[in-house]
């Protein structure tokens, strides 16, 4: 999603990312104001809400196919002529769900079950503050045929040679299956010149309105270990989100929040309302104030049981807010880029929110939001 460098439009060298997490860690020095705000009762364990809408959660993998020949004219047709011709990736993947370490939330078996195709093909910044326009395609199970497009960041990964971060937030449109309207994010870790070491793969989170009204098969076929080199994913829910108010160093107000494990439902990815009661992680969020069409983001976050022991991180990024119709909320969605920490053996990551706040209030909670978070490099204990 919000992968900086696409912000600026140039890439960020190592020494930058660098100093971003510094600013980072210098944005929490700030007092918040002292009438914190109501925990929202839809993050307290045992009434976890998605409110009027569903979430689920895929892991995709690069199938290693060429897109069909279907696809790459529906792609075409969305960008038209000249601009089809222009499109620095077509990407044909799978879906799968996943099974996750309760205490953690990092995936373990990360193909579980395959699920359905998504294809999805880039092609140059949309609205000026991004690198990549994407346009995708998906058939979920009980969702059925999704069309999206929106705009992706892209940060490469110093450490990593030819590897980068990229991170999307694409409007999905109504569909024949009972959609009716949703944002789809995505968390990717790209190898788009497929240099050995792993293939591009995401985790896809889906905030979908309607009753989808497609077919599901109750018993997906078993997926196959797909080569994604070492990167660690974590899914996890806001549990006890509090929006904790202003400072001069947090113009947008603060949240705070427990993270805690979430599985979802290995036939049709829908996320569970009944996260683990393990708190994973703990973190913090500093938003700048709302504007359009993007705003700025700053995070700490302690993960409390990944192998190696606890791994603390700062990270920055931006936020967008969609309307969704019907809705008085508004869907957010926020994408922070990790810098690295060679003494742990981590060569970058990311963050990426999606959630509902009300309207007004960017750190507050309307239900309780899916955070991802890729971990690239084999994280070593202290």
């Amino acid at each position: 999603m919000h992968s900086r460098s696409s912000r600026s439009g140039l890439l960020r060298r190592a020494g930058l990312v660098a100093a971003a997490a510094v600013t980072a860690v210098a944005s929490f020095t700030g007092t918040a104001s002292a009438d914190p705000g109501p925990v929202a009762p839809s993050t307290l364990l045992g009434s976890i809400s998605d409110g009027p809408g569903q979430f689920h959660v895929f892991r995709t993998v690069d199938s290693g196919n060429r897109p069909t020949a279907e696809d790459t004219a529906r792609c075409n047709a969305q960008y038209g002529v000249p601009a089809q011709y222009l499109l620095v990736e077509r990407l044909d993947a799978r879906m799968y769900t996943f099974q996750s370490d309760p205490a953690s939330g990092v995936l373990t078996a990360e193909t579980a079950r395959n699920v359905g195709p998504i294809y999805v093909c880039d092609g140059l910044g949309l609205d000026g503050t991004q690198i990549l326009d994407q346009w995708g395609t998906l058939d979920a199970p009980g969702l059925g045929r999704l069309d999206m497009r929106g705009p992706c960041g892209f940060e490469l990964y110093p450490g990593s040679p030819g590897r980068g971060a990229v991170d999307c937030v694409l409007r999905i449109q109504p569909n024949a299956s009972g959609v009716s309207a949703g944002v789809a994010t995505s968390n990717s870790v790209a190898n788009p010149l497929r240099l050995p070491g792993g293939r591009t793969g995401s985790v896809w989170t889906l905030y979908s309105l309607g009753e989808g009204t497609a077919p599901i098969d109750s018993a997906p076929p078993a997926g196959i270990p797909q080569p994604t080199g070492p990167i660690a994913y974590n899914v996890t829910r806001e549990v006890n989100s509090r929006s904790v108010g202003s400072s001069p160093s947090c113009a947008g107000g603060e949240r705070t929040t427990e993270l805690h494990a979430a599985s979802v439902d290995p036939a049709t990815g829908a996320a569970s309302t009944s996260p683990s009661e393990i708190t994973a992680a703990t973190a913090r969020v500093c938003y700048s104030p709302t504007a359009q069409p993007e705003f700025g983001a700053a995070l700490t976050v302690t993960y409390d049981n990944l192998p190696g022991g606890p791994l603390t991180v700062e990270g920055r990024g931006q936020c967008r807010q969609n309307s969704l119709p019907g809705i008085a909320d508004v869907q957010q969605s926020c994408g922070l880029t990790l810098p690295p920490n060679p003494a742990r053996g981590l060569a970058g990551g990311q963050v990426t929110i999606n959630g509902l706040v009300p309207a007004g209030d960017p750190a507050g909670s309307a239900n309780s939001a899916i955070w991802t978070t890729s971990l690239l490099g084999p994280i070593s204990g202290k």
